[in-house]
């Protein structure tokens, strides 16, 4: 049996659209280079163009001058261009066979500049100390007393060159950039970046999303950050970062562009972790594993930033993703149901499929689709697993595609990562038994469907 375990955390960035096709893209190198060494002056491609010696040529047939291919140079942001505007850190409320789920958290940025910003090389990280007295007995275990003008830091994550968020757009950092249903309301395989532990040897690298560069890891074998209230900053380009201690890294609080600290409940002893020129104060939400989000209060359109958390922040669902435009059916439709969490590999009847134990909890599983001729924007779809006499066996997993995440198939398109999570009192009782996995895809009122007579085994130990 395969014991899958929770991967990465939570921050999920939602950047934006990049050349009319893609939220992320490489830009090339327009010669203008900062102090810290990273381009910032980008030029590139707009939906219209594409790159011709350092220049932008307009497509064969499209109206318009040089100007209008090219898009505008990003710049690098400073302190209130780019701002926390949501972190879900509380976990999954109690669903799919588990009490508790954290795989699915996130942290989305937002640009709240008239123009674009040039990410490279700015980061993400999480802040050394604790919430507050989660056990009896705890105390400050921080430095935002002892260190007012800096930031003792975690783990910190950085994002690749040539990262462009545009005006007014969001990004999503995820812990772990997948389908996180049925444990979770949440699907992060869309997501923009997810933070991957390559070294720990059991974080998966999920293929629609990209990874953040680790610059600094102290943790287990994924970034989970505390579900009691963490403490995240974002830090500028070229930041310089200290020696700390206890063998921390440190940045100085004027090379912070954002940060939050966070609690578990409004009942939580609090103690600082930031010192209060990065945050005066405190956000919360209910509890743990309440399904709750911080986000950031935005009146008429202007992002409020005052940098106390008690006053920018208020709490309610998590909400990381964007409604998919239909792509509409344009072909022949075709769907054919595998398995695979990285890639998509067929699956006959009759074949075999291996039971999955999730890292905290719940027995699953591996489904995966292939389909063409239709979509993949806007395609809704439904797995679920029934005995042999019809009777449902699984809860139903649902995944609402965009392009950004499924991978391109030689016909069409693959969708991989998600599960089928058996609901019976004794999984395990499955196996060497026969189940037909189940999927429908359904856009704009039509529906197609596949499925297998598979047995499932406990062959990997």
């Amino acid at each position: 049996m395969i014991e899958r375990h929770h991967r990465k955390i939570l921050a999920v960035i939602a950047l934006a659209a990049l050349c009319g096709c893609s939220r992320v893209a490489e830009q090339p190198d327009a010669g203008a280079v900062s102090d810290s060494g990273f381009d910032v002056a980008i030029v590139a491609c707009g939906p219209h163009a594409s790159e011709s010696d350092g220049g932008c040529v307009c497509d064969p047939g499209y109206d318009g001058d040089g100007m209008t291919c090219e898009l505008t140079p990003a710049v690098a942001p400073t302190k209130g261009d780019l701002l926390i505007e949501e972190l879900y850190y509380s976990g999954a409320p109690p669903n799919g066979g588990t009490d508790h789920y954290f795989s699915d958290q996130f942290i989305e940025l937002v640009n709240t500049t008239d123009g674009p910003l040039d990410l490279s090389g700015v980061a993400l990280a999480n802040v050394v100390g604790s919430a507050g007295e989660i056990n009896p007995g705890m105390a400050p275990d921080s430095y935002a007393e002892s260190m007012p003008d800096q930031v003792v830091l975690e783990s910190i994550w950085a994002f690749p060159d040539g990262t462009r968020l545009e005006a007014g757009a969001t990004l999503i950092v995820a812990h772990d950039g997948t389908n996180h249903r049925p444990f979770s309301s949440i699907d992060l395989s869309g997501a923009d970046f997810e933070t991957y532990v390559a070294d720990s040897g059991r974080d998966e690298d999920y293929p629609t999303v990209a990874n953040l560069e680790s610059v600094e890891f102290n943790g287990g074998f994924d970034w989970l950050v505390t579900v009691f209230g963490p403490s995240i900053v974002v830090i500028e380009a070229g930041a310089e970062l200290g020696a700390g201690p206890d063998g921390y890294l440190t940045v100085r609080t004027s090379e912070v562009l954002d940060g939050v600290d966070a609690l578990m409940d409004g009942d939580s002893r609090a103690f600082k972790r930031l010192p209060a020129s990065v945050d005066a104060g405190f956000g919360y939400v209910a509890g743990t594993y309440v399904g709750e989000s911080l986000h950031r209060r935005n009146d008429g359109g202007v992002w409020q930033d005052t940098d106390d958390s008690s006053a920018d922040f208020v709490v309610g669902a998590p909400d990381p993703g964007r409604a998919p435009n239909s792509a509409g059916v344009f072909g022949d439709p075709w769907i054919e149901l595998g398995t695979g969490v990285i890639a998509f590999e067929a699956l006959d009847d009759a074949g075999s499929v291996e039971l999955v134990a999730g890292g905290q909890g719940g027995f699953h599983v591996d489904a995966a689709v292939r389909f063409g001729g239709f979509g993949p924007g806007g395609v809704l779809l439904v797995f679920d697993a029934v005995d042999e006499s019809a009777e449902r066996v699984s809860y139903v997993t649902e995944a609402l595609l965009w392009e950004d995440s499924v991978l391109p198939d030689a016909e069409g398109w693959a969708r991989v990562g998600d599960r089928v999570v058996f609901d019976v009192a004794d999984p395990t009782t499955l196996v060497d038994s026969t189940i037909i996995v189940r999927v429908t895809a359904e856009l704009d009122g039509q529906t197609w469907s596949d499925e297998r007579r598979v047995r499932i085994v406990d062959e990997i130990q």
